[in-house]
Order: C-alpha cells, then sequence, then structure tokens
C-alpha cells in the first residue's frame, strides 16, 4: 500500500517521505519541520500522512513541530480489543499525575490551555501518595510509567512524559474532560461539559 503513494514520486522524494515517517514515528520529543523537507513542504507532507495512514497511524502537529500517534478509530478499536491498555493501578497513578500535574492547574488558570501536556505542574511523589493508592502501588506504578515514558522525573517532581504528546486531539480533548469532571465535578467547566455532552447526545439522538 506504500508504494502506491510512493510511486510518483522520484527515488529521492521516496528517501525523503520514508526518512520524515521513521523521525515521526520513533522521536521522544516533536519533530521540527525544517529537519526534514517531507514535513516542510505539504504536497510531501501529505504523502506522509497517507503513509501513516496506511498503518492506522496520523501525522500530529505538536508544539511547533510534529508527532505520529494512532487514528482516533483505530484507538478506540484497540482499546476495545485490550490491546495497550495499561493495568489498573497503572492507570490509577497516570490518572493522579493528569490530575495534579494538568487538570487541576489549567482548570485554575495557572496552565494554559495551549500549552503541551508535558509543560504541567511538578507532582512530588509524597503528594501523590496522599491518595488513596497504598505507597508501594505509587512506586512500582511509577517505575513502569516511567520506563513507558508516559510520565518523567525532573528537579522539581513528577511531570507527563513525551509518549502523552502521541495522543490526537479529539483523545486529549475527552481525556481533559474526564479529569475535568474528576476534579471539579460541580465546577463551571464541568457544567459546561455536561451541557454540552447532553447537546451532543440529543443531536445524535435526532439523528437516529
Amino acid at each position: 500500500m506504500e508504494v502506491r503513494y510512493l510511486e510518483a514520486l522520484s527515488e529521492q522524494r521516496r528517501a525523503e517521505v520514508r526518512a520524515a515517517v521513521c523521525a515521526v514515528e520513533t522521536a521522544r520529543l516533536p519533530v521540527p519541520a525544517a529537519r526534514f523537507r517531507a514535513l516542510a513542504e505539504v504536497p510531501l507532507r501529505r504523502v506522509v500522512e497517507e503513509v501513516l495512514a496506511a498503518s492506522g497511524r496520523m501525522l500530529l502537529g505538536v508544539g511547533g513541530g510534529f508527532l505520529s500517534g494512532y487514528d482516533d478509530m483505530v484507538r478506540a478499536r484497540l482499546a476495545d480489543e485490550g490491546v495497550g491498555v495499561l493495568p489498573r493501578e497503572d492507570r490509577a497513578v497516570l490518572t493522579l499525575v493528569l490530575l495534579f500535574s494538568v487538570a487541576a492547574p489549567r482548570a485554575g488558570g495557572s496552565v494554559l490551555p495551549q500549552a503541551l501536556w508535558t509543560q504541567g505542574v511538578p507532582v512530588s511523589r509524597e503528594r501523590l501518595k496522599q491518595s488513596a493508592v497504598p505507597d508501594r502501588v505509587v512506586d512500582a506504578a511509577l517505575s513502569r510509567l516511567a520506563a513507558a515514558d508516559l510520565v518523567r522525573t525532573t528537579g522539581s517532581g513528577i511531570v507527563l512524559g513525551s509518549q502523552l504528546l502521541r495522543l490526537t486531539p479529539a483523545a486529549q480533548a475527552d481525556l481533559f474532560e474526564q479529569l475535568v469532571l474528576l476534579a471539579e465535578p460541580q465546577g463551571v467547566m464541568a457544567e459546561s461539559i455536561w451541557r454540552r455532552r447532553a447537546r451532543v447526545a440529543s443531536q445524535e439522538g435526532q439523528k437516529h
């Protein structure tokens, strides 16, 4: 399938597209467009998108650069099949980091909405252990999450890892909404989320 997308290009352009695909698939941080012609030039970038789409992936614009991630439909299907789903304890600890580092600070205005999730407020290990999750579970989960680059330890505390940058805008929005509902279920933002969801559900019901 990839050949069909590339066959109209010269060998040099094919190499440039493949290099860009490899870069966005393997880079830890967003790849600047200036580093690869196939990212900087829109026609070639379209080919990069097509090559990624052939594998259920998509090109993501992240912080002025590019990464790749799973298409939303593919992501949902994999989750339904249990593929790549974190163990319950790891999900609980990651949720705490998301809540304290991103959701609560953004709801309070100390973190701007356009900030990358990896640029959240550092959270201390002690803060995480103030939850209902046992200390030993927190320590073990943080170790596994760090190995998967889902969290990262800085001099000031724990922040989200770069794998969170590979979420699509829709996935980030859904996740952030869930965190807002968890952090401030009676807040203004929560009320707005519930109203929007009710409106969308009503519109979907009218279609059927």
